[in-house]
């Protein structure tokens, strides 16, 4: 089944994925970002005090998460959604009424846990539930709702507070979440598109139906986590840190900040390329095939970035980076149902949903001390590709060994059909 057959078939779970993570936008950083200079300059504060209001709540978040998340397995989707929406909206309307410094840091709270955290969770945990034979390309058409907002509506947004104002924008925003959301929850979603695929379900392992109730602690004992759960932290550390930054990059390469722009946009269609290449290979081969390579074009573009002066090197550096993190974010969720079930895939991806967050304000800070230290980026890019190379390593680990051994099979077969020395293994 190609992309067109999948979406004819499935188009109301589609369009609700690649909403939930569209919608996500309005609790990620690049869009918070812009409403932080008019915070600054009428409530008079620092560039220390915000940050550590919007670390604390992020933070916050990422514990609150798991708690949260598990519910998804236990609570119908429309009502978990609907209830989401809700914390989302009053967090927009309280930031837009704030009166005083404390507004900001419970706004923030609301934001990240309601935005960044559960609609992304909702989105992508629906795909992996309801889907199966078909999961790849499910996650990745959800998936498109991230770089969909990246692309789209920044912009608008700059606009819209041009026009009317920073709170005022976000009273719009407020309506455009509630109205689409509830309206397409409520008279949209019915229960007959929430049922699992009715194709062959012979991949379902026996180990799933045995598990009555799947705990975090259970998880995070598991060996599949800790193969996991580096990478989860690493990526969106790693990403929102160098993103944060991104304009000292610019000067640390001597080059005009114009380029910034151009950047992002070359960003976010190298990510919407590779979320819809990842979806038919992982449903032809499995994620855990995937998983330790998609790494490998993260660490060429930080190569790039470090070592060409050119400026031809930030296209590369964007492109080579969205193409991992796209292609990244489609298999690491797929392979979360791989290793650990449909059944309570919202307690899984809760946790790993929190990691993530707990990393992305990790990033920042300690890039941070690391600058603020003199080291510079010198001492950021290598250090950098140094774990990176390393989380590669470990990833191998989830290859199948029966994919190793005809891999071996295969190789053996070329060097003595060519009489390379190197291929006899």
């Amino acid at each position: 089944m190609n992309y067109l057959q999948f979406i004819r078939k499935n188009r109301v779970l589609v369009i609700f994925g690649i909403m939930m993570t569209a919608l996500s936008s309005f609790g990620q950083t690049f869009l918070l970002a812009l409403y932080v200079p008019f915070v600054m300059e009428e409530f008079t504060l620092s560039n220390g005090l915000i940050s550590t209001f919007y670390g604390v709540a992020t933070i916050v978040s990422a514990t609150l998460l798991p708690k949260v998340g598990k519910l998804i397995d236990t609570i119908p989707l429309k009502t978990f959604t609907l209830a989401t929406t809700a914390l989302f909206i009053i967090s927009l309307l309280f930031f837009s009424f704030a009166q005083s410094w404390w507004y900001i840091p419970v706004a923030f709270l609301g934001l990240r846990l309601a935005g960044q955290g559960l609609y992304s969770h909702i989105a992508i945990t629906s795909m992996s539930r309801y889907f199966d034979v078909n999961r790849g390309k499910a996650i990745s058409l959800a998936s498109l709702g991230h770089p969909l907002g990246q692309a789209v509506l920044p912009a608008l947004i700059l606009i819209l507070i041009g026009v009317v104002g920073w709170r005022e924008s976000l009273w719009i925003n407020a309506a455009l979440v509630s109205t689409l959301v509830i309206l397409f929850t409520v008279f949209v979603l019915k229960e007959e598109y929430l049922k699992p695929e009715t194709e062959d379900k012979s991949n379902t392992s026996a180990k799933e139906n045995k598990v009555d109730k799947i705990r975090q602690r259970d998880i995070m004992k598991s060996k599949e986590f800790w193969l996991l759960a580096p990478n989860i932290f690493f990526i969106p550390f790693a990403i929102t840190g160098l993103f944060f930054y991104q304009f000292a990059i610019v000067e640390f390469k001597g080059w005009n900040q114009g380029i910034i722009a151009g950047g992002l946009t070359a960003f976010a269609m190298a990510s919407a390329f590779s979320i819809l290449t990842a979806g038919p290979l992982i449903d032809k081969y499995r994620a855990r095939a995937f998983f330790p390579f998609y790494l490998i074009p993260y660490f060429i573009s930080l190569m790039v970035i470090w070592l060409v002066p050119n400026l031809w090197a930030m296209y590369v550096y964007m492109v080579f980076m969205g193409l991992s993190v796209g292609f990244g974010s489609a298999t690491v969720a797929a392979l979360q149902v791989e290793f650990f079930g449909q059944k309570y895939i919202g307690t899984v991806r809760s946790l790993f949903s929190s990691i993530m967050v707990l990393s992305s304000a990790v990033g920042p800070t300690l890039f941070g001390v690391i600058l603020d230290a003199g080291l510079g980026f010198e001492t950021v890019f290598p250090v950098t590709l140094g774990i990176l190379a390393l989380i590669i390593f470990l990833s191998i680990r989830s290859i199948p060994k029966y994919s190793v051994a005809k891999w071996k099979f295969k190789l053996k077969r070329i060097g003595k059909n060519h009489k390379f020395p190197l291929f006899s293994i």
